[in-house]
């Protein structure tokens, strides 16, 4: 067995080990695996320390979950002098006391990896570690590196998600042996170090951040030709004229030069060039990115960047381009150029008035366009050739202000396009035929768009949203989607119904509707929805109770949410009929006095919460038949007096939620017979948390038995097995 297969079996079994136990040896006396313990005291129940011990003085890779305390491991592990290997596998808080000791007790690292440690500060004996490789830091609050860092051979140092990391050493440049350096998601890096493209092994570098001298700037990229995977080229808006290199400028620019780009030879998958303090989750989400302010000198060198210096080379599968000044697009983004493409986002380019032409582009799967301010036309332009978009799955247009058309006279385009979503583009009023789509999503759009979608004949899934006019839902919209699966209507303020025509679509198992401030009613037609599985009604301020008939027929119902309906005074009498319910969550409706009756038929309920419903002043009777219960919360609802002593009929109940209900008191004698019991959390409720603290509480012998407790802002109680565990330590 090669040490590669046994590091994978050995990490195998460490996933599948229940996490209180030290599984010994796996291959020979070399692998360890080693679980949490409360004390520190025994490593494992079936072992003696001493021959624990011996064992440890052949261990050569350890893969620990410790606890979080300052000695951070057993001390028996530290007679592991040849340790090549130590993982940390914990989340919690680290002392600097407790890594200073790791790293003087275990000379012959190779490998450490203390990801997701609270640690703050990397004490400098790390460098000591003449043998480190490998160093993972990642998702630490750790805010800067010691200088000695510089002093390792390591070939991989991972500070992904290093949120408050501010820079890394000065002399980072000579640490020519790395390989990967791995800097994602560090929101606070503004800067790399100076000659990073001295590092010519390294191979992962994510994240580039373009600086506004020669030691940080882009001249530093042309060195690091070994990348290969994904990067970013960040903070472009610093690149001054001087900073580029003359023969990464196109002879147009420069006549005489033989160009060619800085990319050219690297093996990268996935490219980002970014303008402005955008930051990759911009670039996918709903927010705006920033609006650069760059003069004439600045665009012309944006230009320059985009068109020459930067163009990637064919292999390419994912392109990102964010903030770009400029007013044309790359004659490079075409089928030639980006032959591999799958992947493609435009955001935030206010200036270009002409999307490219990226309809031949012949693998291209997903294409995100945002921000787009200058835009007015998506034409043929965009389209290309006579079968466009051949491989297009997924198309997302954001904040198009000025769009007003979008057409095409292809016969063949869109062919295998499944999800459409058009999110503010408040004038756009006429899109393309689309063949074979079935997700669409349109927010903050004109009204007439309906109609555009009211032509479709595929959609599945249907989400209309953010339209400030519109006065009714076109019937035909329904009546031509029969097929729909799922629905969601949202922020139609003037709405005052939803279609007649509801009811008939038959195969419809999701309905979302909320934020409608002039709907008083649902459609009767709700009860032929035998199909529908989950509903959830929310912000709907005028909604003054649900149709008599409403439920009745919903048979399929499982899930059933009613939030911030402060109007709504009673629930449907019928609500037995739903007996396929399991989730029933009723939130912020202050004019509910009561449930109705008949609860006791929802056989099938699992999940009972009740949030903020201020005029609700008792759980009805019904409940103690629901043998299913497993989780019930009540939040907020000052008229509850008490917690009914029937709530031992609930027998299947595994998790109880009181909290800010200050009337109730205490806590009936039949919650010691609950045994199926593992969560009782107690919060807002001063007088019942005086009666429940642990051993002296005079409810706290109702509640004992219960393996997790939280009462307050304390945790009363662990697991049973952890606290009797200890207890023989």
């Amino acid at each position: 067995m090669t040490a590669a297969r046994q590091g994978l079996k050995c990490m195998i079994l460490f996933m599948i080990l229940p996490c209180q136990l030290l599984a010994m040896s796996v291959a020979g006396n070399e692998f360890l695996t080693a679980g949490k313990t409360e004390q520190q005291g025994t490593l494992a129940q079936s072992h003696s320390l001493p021959k624990v011990c011996d064992f440890f003085t052949t261990t050569r890779h350890a893969f620990v979950d410790c606890n979080s305390s300052s000695s951070l491991i057993h001390k028996a592990l530290y007679r592991a002098k040849g340790l090549r290997t130590l993982n940390l596998l914990s989340l919690g808080d680290a002392s600097e006391k407790a890594i200073r000791n790791l790293i003087s007790s275990f000379k012959y690292l190779r490998i450490l990896n203390l990801s997701g440690f609270g640690i703050k500060i990397l004490h400098k004996s790390v460098g000591d570690l003449t043998y480190l490789r490998y160093l993972d830091l990642s998702n630490t609050p750790i805010e800067k590196l010691p200088a000695s860092i510089c002093n390792l051979q390591l070939q991989t140092l991972d500070l992904s998600s290093c949120y408050n990391l501010q820079k890394l050493p000065k002399r980072t440049r000579i640490m020519t042996s790395l390989r990967h350096l791995k800097i994602k998601n560090c929101a606070r890096l503004a800067r790399l170090p100076g000659f990073i493209g001295r590092l010519r092994n390294l191979q992962s570098l994510p994240i580039f951040i373009a600086g506004k001298t020669r030691e940080d700037g882009i001249f530093q990229l042309p060195e690091l030709q070994n990348l290969r995977g994904e990067l970013e080229i960040k903070h472009l808006e610093n690149v001054e004229r001087w900073h580029i290199p003359r023969t990464y400028v196109l002879s147009e620019d420069l006549p005489g030069t033989i160009h060619k780009s800085c990319l050219e030879n690297m093996q990268l998958n996935s490219l980002g060039l970014s303008w402005g303090d955008a930051d990759e989750h911009k670039l996918s989400g709903n927010m705006r990115g920033p609006r650069s302010q760059t003069g004439h000198h600045s665009v012309e060198i944006a230009r320059i960047l985009l068109h020459s210096t930067l163009k990637p080379n064919s292999r390419i599968k994912k392109l990102f381009v964010n903030g770009y000044p400029g007013t044309e697009f790359p004659n490079w983004m075409n089928a030639a150029a980006l032959c591999n493409l799958i992947q493609l986002e435009l955001a935030n380019c206010t200036n270009c008035e002409i999307l490219p032409t990226l309809g031949e582009l012949p693998l291209l799967k997903v294409l995100r366009i945002q921000g787009m301010d200058s835009v007015v036309n998506i034409g043929k332009e965009f389209f290309g050739g006579m079968r466009a978009f051949p491989s297009l799955n997924e198309f997302s247009l954001k904040d198009f202000p000025k769009l007003e058309t979008w057409s095409t006279n292809l016969v063949e385009a869109f062919t295998c396009l499944n999800k459409l979503t058009i999110i503010n583009c408040p004038v756009l009023i006429t899109m393309p035929w689309f063949p074979s789509l079935q997700h669409v999503e349109i927010r903050n759009c004109h009204p007439v768009m309906l109609r555009s979608v009211e032509q479709l004949r595929s959609i599945s899934t249907l989400i209309i949203g953010n339209f400030p006019e519109l006065l009714y839902i076109p019937k035909a919209l329904i009546e031509n989607n029969l097929p729909l699966l799922s629905l969601t209507i949202s922020s139609c303020p003037k709405l005052r119904s939803l279609p007649a025509n509801v009811g008939q679509l038959q195969n419809l198992k999701f309905l979302k509707i909320g934020w409608f401030q002039e709907l008083h009613s649902l459609p009767h037609g709700l009860t032929n929805l035998t199909s529908l599985e989950s509903l959830e009604i929310i912000e709907c301020p005028n909604l003054v109770s649900l149709p008599e008939e409403s439920l009745e027929g919903l048979s399929s119902l499982r899930s059933l949410s009613i939030e911030n309906c402060h109007s709504l005074a009673s629930l449907s009498s019928r609500m037995q009929h739903a007996t396929a319910l399991e989730r029933l969550t009723i939130m912020y409706c202050s004019n509910l006095v009561s449930l109705p009756n008949g609860l006791q038929h929802l056989s099938a309920l699992k999940s009972l919460s009740i949030l903020s419903c201020t005029g609700l002043a008792s759980l009805p009777e019904g409940l103690q038949f629901i043998t299913t219960l497993q989780n019930l919360e009540i939040h907020d609802c000052p008229e509850v007096m008490e917690l009914p002593a029937w709530v031992e009929n609930l027998v299947s109940l595994r998790s109880l939620t009181i909290s800010d209900c200050q009337n109730i008191k205490s806590l009936p004698e039949g919650l010691q017979r609950l045994r199926a019991l593992q969560h009782l959390s107690i919060r807002g409720c001063p007088e019942l948390e005086e009666r429940c603290q642990r051993g002296n509480g005079v409810d706290w012998q109702k509640i004992s038995h219960t393996p997790y407790i939280y009462v307050g802002s304390s945790t009363l109680q662990q697991r049973r097995d952890t606290a009797s565990s200890s207890s023989t330590s």
